[in-house]
């Protein structure tokens, strides 16, 4: 979702004889039996973007340029949009308690509102089709890569592997790399200098607390397939730099 959690939508499959992995001790594991967390998280996510648009208009910074308002309010439905379909639909696992609090009552809160509370307005085009740019290149990373592995783990032939392919070829985690490029963009659009905050925090989140704990898992999850991911995919975040 990061932010995400998405960011942490590691599928729960069974393995070649059917028995959850001893490695599963993770909230990554819980196979979901409900609907019951995904509809309350739907409900929070309806209260925090209701709140973020309204403080778009009511509280930016003067910030009058429609289109720069147009542009912001969007990015908030696209984000809250990706982040419902991930929870419903991707996903396989529960969704953990830590994601039903910390992450959509108090993480992306704080993030939004640094957004609103900090907007300047801009007329400069260059900045915001440059915004629309990176948060959709980011949202395609991150959300058309589940995509790619949701379709290829529906294949009976591919239960308990390991997805190498598609996007996630590129790096391991590159639909943690697609949420920081999103949230950039969304950052830009604000025209402040201080939003640099949100990509820096979130990208160095994931790089030394996400992604060790996540591939720690997977690299147990998967023994007989992560030692030649890793080898064909050196790439733990960003492509060809980390």
């Amino acid at each position: 979702m990061s932010a995400s959690t998405s960011e942490q939508s590691s599928l729960l499959e069974p393995n070649e004889q059917g028995l959850r992995t001893t490695a599963a001790n993770t909230f990554r594991s819980v196979e979901r039996k409900s609907g019951i967390r995904a509809a309350i998280f739907f409900l929070e996510c309806i209260l925090v973007l209701a709140a973020y648009t309204y403080g778009v208009f009511a509280y930016g910074q003067g910030a009058t340029n429609h289109a720069q308002l147009i542009l912001m309010t969007a990015y908030g439905f696209i984000y809250f949009l990706r982040l419902n379909l991930m929870s419903l639909w991707l996903l396989k696992r529960e969704l953990a308690v830590e994601e039903l609090t910390l992450v959509i009552l108090i993480w992306i809160p704080a993030i939004l509102s640094s957004f609103v509370f900090s907007l300047n307005e801009t007329n400069s085009k260059l900045v915001l089709v440059l915004s629309l740019a990176i948060y959709l290149f980011g949202s395609f990373l991150n959300t058309y890569s589940e995509l790619e592995r949701k379709w290829w783990k529906s294949k009976p032939e591919n239960q308990g592997r390991c997805y190498m392919d598609g996007l996630f070829s590129w790096s391991r985690n590159i639909n943690y790399f697609g949420d920081t490029l999103l949230f950039a963009g969304w950052a830009l659009a604000t025209a402040s200098w201080i939003n640099a905050w949100v990509p820096v925090v979130m990208g160095s989140s994931f790089i030394w607390f996400h992604i060790p704990d996540k591939e720690t898992y997977l690299a147990k999850r998967y023994r007989a397939d992560w030692t030649t991911y890793t080898q064909n995919t050196p790439y733990a975040f960003a492509p060809y730099i980390y």
